[in-house]
């Protein structure tokens, strides 16, 4: 039953607000009365909501508990996202694996007047964006404690490149830091860019 709780938890943190009773079930591969049983209990224990129609979201007590988790891991890194700043001109992103997105929990903006930004609390795939290819390749090799770098090159957004890389905290979060910025910039300075992300990735290995 708890695998299942966790299994429902991923799929409804994955489409906030998206998913009806029949939905869930249907990515579960349950039985509907099964799903049911398991909203109510999700639901009573404060860890799922459901609106007045009938979508799904986390609950507020499971939030919470994320919430604290997030400013820990943004207080424990921040400190290597100015320094990445610094070193790239570029805006530096932080984000944790929760589900199947990437959640953007911390960011550094950078100066120029064209730059890319992305709001702190937005959730973003794992396909397409350099933090979500680097977080894939921990999903993909368990062992891993650390991702090579991976590139976003206007797939998620055109005009806008990035590279990231992910690694396994003690805590057993999967974190990511990326460096998004135009493509014509990021394509002129990239070298410069990966070899600042490369050292930087060091510091997330603790």
């Amino acid at each position: 039953m708890l695998r299942r709780a966790a299994a429902a938890l991923d799929e409804i943190a994955a489409s906030p607000g998206q998913l009806r009773l029949v939905d869930l079930g249907g990515r579960l591969g349950l039985a509907k009365s099964t799903v049911r049983r398991l909203l109510v209990g999700l639901v009573e224990i404060g860890f799922a909501s459901i609106d007045d129609d009938g979508r799904i979201s986390l609950g507020e007590r499971l939030l919470a508990l994320g919430g604290a988790d997030d400013a820990s891991l943004t207080m424990q890194f921040r400190p290597t996202l100015d320094r990445l700043a610094r070193a790239t001109g570029e805006t530096v992103d932080l984000s944790v694996l929760r589900g199947r997105q990437m959640l953007f929990i911390d960011q550094v903006q950078s100066t120029h007047r064209l730059r890319a930004v992305s709001a702190v609390g937005m959730r973003f795939p794992l396909e397409t964006t350099a933090n979500g290819k680097a977080a894939r390749q921990l999903l993909n090799d368990p062992a891993a404690n650390l991702s090579a770098i991976a590139f976003d090159r206007d797939e998620h957004t055109a005009g806008i490149s990035a590279a990231g890389v992910a690694a396994r905290t003690v805590g057993g979060h999967i974190v990511a830091i990326s460096v998004p910025a135009p493509s014509e910039r990021f394509t002129a300075n990239e070298a410069g860019i990966v070899d600042a992300l490369r050292e930087s990735a060091q510091a997330l290995v603790i």
